[in-house]
């Protein structure tokens, strides 16, 4: 739902992704996986998603296994632990503008870049406990943004009188499995 939302509440962004796969795809078959390389702003989208509105804002909980100090503070054996991703992917420190939607922001040159914090990689967790889907989900998502950007535009609601309805983003903290 996040994809569909950012790409209705910011047009340039849909327009600059569509042309692209227009002018590297066509308009005779579909993206696919092997595109990805040739449409780094479509990429670059993907990646924004997944930073600005997280699957899973507030990770996954972890239990510490054993007591531990981390920066002063005692940790006991059996703590619950929540890695807020949501705070991690809107840190301003890393992140300009972190509340706004910029798929530039991982582009230089018209290449995409490594920034300093992957969403696609943050999405999923951290450490031996990473999500060992997480390649599949990435390439399914590109796939689906790509599509969709390749076949539909994409318009925030109409009011009765025909004028685009202004779209909020009103976040949850719920989990998708």
């Amino acid at each position: 739902m996040a994809l569909v939302f950012a790409l209705a509440a910011h047009p340039r962004a849909q327009k600059k992704a569509q042309e692209e796969i227009d002018r590297v795809i066509g308009h005779d078959r579909l993206p696919c996986l092997s595109d990805r390389e040739n449409l780094p702003y479509v990429a670059a989208v993907v990646k924004e998603i997944s930073r600005w509105h997280s699957v899973v804002p507030l990770g996954l909980s972890r239990a510490s296994a054993q007591d531990t100090v981390y920066n002063g503070y005692f940790i006991p054996k059996g703590t619950y632990i929540m890695m807020n991703t949501w705070a991690f992917m809107h840190d301003p420190e890393v992140f300009e503008n972190p509340m706004e939607f910029i798929p530039d922001r991982y582009l230089k040159d018209g290449k995409l870049v490594p920034g300093p914090r992957d969403p696609e990689v943050a999405a999923f967790g951290f450490g031996r406990r990473i999500c060992p889907g997480r390649h599949l989900s990435n390439d399914a998502i590109f796939i689906v943004a790509a599509s969709l950007l390749a076949v539909f535009d994409i318009s925030p609601p109409k009011d009765e009188s025909g004028n685009p309805i202004e779209m909020k983003f009103n976040p949850s903290s719920d989990v998708v499995s």
